[in-house]
């Protein structure tokens, strides 16, 4: 169970290139996530990053 999760946050997380030191990437690693409401904000957190540097949230 723990390694499809881990499978979810690769599949979720955002690109750490795109990142500045104004606009650091939050949470890269899921270390934060302790509950199914903490794993929403970070989805949400992630999504969040890539619009504002302008990414598209599909996956190819």
């Amino acid at each position: 169970m723990e390694r499809e999760f881990y499978d979810r946050i690769k599949k979720n997380r955002v690109d750490p290139t795109t990142s500045s030191m104004a606009n650091p990437v939050p949470d890269y690693y899921g270390e934060k996530i302790g509950s199914v409401a903490d794993y929403r904000k970070w989805l949400k957190d992630q999504r969040a990053f890539n619009l504002k540097r302008g990414e598209s949230t599909r996956r190819k």
